[in-house]
């Protein structure tokens, strides 16, 4: 393009019309004249009469343009959310669960206590083949498959999830009882180690339905470096303990968040960090051998003896321990599992049984009429409907919401020995086949099955997807927001985030964070947690180097010591400044 400047004039007043290439890059016309007219004479010459232009660095009529300096930094960006910001909060968004908005816009705990994930799988313990399956409960796909301990052999029984759906798996060790064992297992990769350096994350995969996943090899030779960079850690445990029970408690700071495992043989049960796996703390609870446990809605541990008692371990009176036994003692010692309402079920010999901690009364159910052989694992839906695993029959339906247990229906035979149930959080009931070596996911309403192909020898009780930590302890819940920084080229400088929140007595908020340059990066970057609610006071400042990208999503996890509290969340505030050039 050409830009004619006429009446240029040099020291001599001599009257020139000259031409000037520019390039389209550089600058539009106005912009370019304005350069041209305000910018400042070099000393050389175009001859002896005549001045050269201003930015004509060798007098031959090329125009050479300097380049722009770099702008400074933002004058400091905010991003409002709440019910008097800009946007206001939205509970359905970035995997958020347990929440809603009350009448006045905050962010609440639902009051209702309707469960929801981003991980819809159940953890399947192999014991024969020493290994636990994951999958995936809506596409029906076995994701991938992970030995339980080094050289394998540890006979893995019992699962508990996590909030954060990680696994951890007790080794029961029956054969080998040096072998016996904790493994805490990633839900996600984000969570996962890149232990080799190699920039990826080397991890047990699978997508194709119909198609079994494949554990990565466990040297026994390393047993505190698995080359599956999901499995966490393991802690060995004493030997022929034989580890036969397991539970999470409800808690989302790394500092107050345990397993809980139960050693039948010492009648024991150890608290481990679940962080590190370091083991806590040691409690008795003689007679009781432990077999199953739960954790309660007060956080309490209780605890299914094999030798027929109830043992309770009291969390918030320095655990303290009470037996229930003789008239006390379950009347159905087998399965164990919790509601809401914090009363405690059995389920052994052809019946089940539910036990109110206020009241200490226990209500028996006998099943014998309906087909019942053995019952052994149960499970609680959101809606207190029991499901109830029979060694022969399959799966029993017991309404548990009412003053009465009442039978409902049950399926048809699945195999000759069914051993676990579970939830999943689309509040569908499954039942683990040991025969069949399959995992069996039950139709609440006719009661028809669909199938799945797991590892050999399934053997487990307890808590396989998570859903009865959620349902049955604490209330929880968690908001998330992600929260875009500066656009095109320009680099995020986030500074600080800024909450506006009520947290009363048994309440608290976590709040974490994570950064990225896309959605599929955010989802799998670690987790930062930056402050804990009411110790941590807002602001806090975010240090966040630039280049972990615009993106930005925070996390506020929610909990309340009974459905009659909840954390209030009215505000949230994201400074930061955009970095041009």
């Amino acid at each position: 393009m050409i830009y004619s400047i006429p009446h240029w004039e040099d020291v001599r007043s001599t009257s020139r019309r000259f031409e000037v290439s520019m390039s389209r890059r550089l600058l539009p016309s106005s912009l370019a004249l304005g350069l041209l007219l305000t910018g400042s004479c070099n000393s050389s010459r175009l001859d002896d009469s005549t001045a050269c232009q201003p930015g004509d660095t060798t007098c031959d009529g090329t125009l050479v343009m300097p380049k722009p300096k770099p702008k400074p930094p933002g004058p400091g960006m905010k991003l409002r959310i709440g019910p008097k910001a800009p946007v206001g909060f939205d509970t359905k968004q970035d995997g958020s669960y347990g929440v809603q908005t009350d009448k006045d816009g905050n962010v609440i705990l639902d009051p209702s206590g309707k469960i929801a994930t981003t991980t819809p799988v159940i953890w399947v313990a192999n014991s024969s083949e020493g290994t636990v399956s994951k999958i995936d409960t809506r596409k029906m796909i076995e994701v991938a498959r992970y030995y339980t301990y080094p050289g394998g052999g540890a006979d893995p029984s019992r699962t508990t999830v996590g909030l954060q759906g990680d696994v951890v798996v007790a080794n029961r060790a029956s054969s080998g009882g040096a072998k016996a064992s904790a493994v805490r297992i990633a839900g996600d990769r984000s969570s996962c180690i890149d232990r080799n350096g190699n920039g990826v994350i080397d991890t047990s995969e699978n997508t194709v339905a119909g198609q079994a996943a494949t554990p990565i090899p466990w040297a026994t030779d390393k047993p505190n470096d698995p080359a599956d960079e999901c499995i966490l850690w393991m802690t060995p445990l004493t030997a022929n303990s034989y580890p036969r029970a397991a539970g999470y408690n409800a808690g989302f700071a790394e500092g107050d968040t345990y397993i809980y495992i139960g050693l039948y043989s010492t009648k024991q049960v150890v608290r481990l960090d679940q962080k590190t796996g370091r083991i806590l703390k040691t409690i008795n609870v003689s007679p009781a051998m432990p077999y199953g446990l739960v954790i309660d809605k007060n956080a309490d541990v209780w605890v299914r003896g094999a030798e027929g008692s109830l043992a309770r371990i009291q969390t918030s009176m320095g655990d303290a321990v009470e037996i229930f036994s003789g008239s006390l003692a379950p009347p159905c010692p087998y399965g164990i599992a919790a509601d809401a309402r914090g009363n405690i079920y059995t389920a052994g010999s052809t019946c089940v049984s539910r036990f109110d901690p206020v009241a200490r009364t226990w209500e028996k159910l006998d099943l014998s009429g309906q087909g019942a052989t053995f019952t052994r694992g149960l499970a609680l839906d959101s809606k207190n409907q029991l499901w109830v695993a029979d060694t022969s029959t399959g799966m029993l339906h017991v309404d548990a919401s009412g003053p009465k247990m009442v039978f409902k229906g049950k399926t048809a035979n699945i195999s000759s020995n069914n051993v676990g149930a579970a939830i999943d959080f689309d509040n569908t009931p499954w039942i683990i086949s040991q025969t069949n070596s399959m995992a069996y996911k039950v139709n609440p309403t006719d009661y028809t099955t669909q199938s799945i192909k797991v590892g050999t020898g399934p053997y487990t009780y307890s808590d396989m997807t998570g859903y009865q930590l959620r349902n049955a302890a604490a209330p929880t819940g968690v908001w998330r927001y992600t929260a875009q920084g500066c656009g095109g080229s320009n680099r995020t400088k986030w500074l600080s985030l800024d909450w506006q929140a009520t947290v009363g007595n048994g309440t608290e908020v976590v709040i974490k964070i994570r950064s990225g340059y896309s959605k599929t990066e955010l989802e799998a970057a670690k987790w930062t947690q930056v402050a804990k609610i009411p110790a941590e006071m807002s602001p806090v400042s975010l240090d966040i180097p630039e280049a972990s990208g615009p993106l930005l999503q925070v996390e506020f996890s929610m909990r309340a010591a009974s459905v009659e509290l909840t954390p209030i969340l009215s505000g949230v505030t994201f400074s930061y400044d955009c970095i041009y050039g």
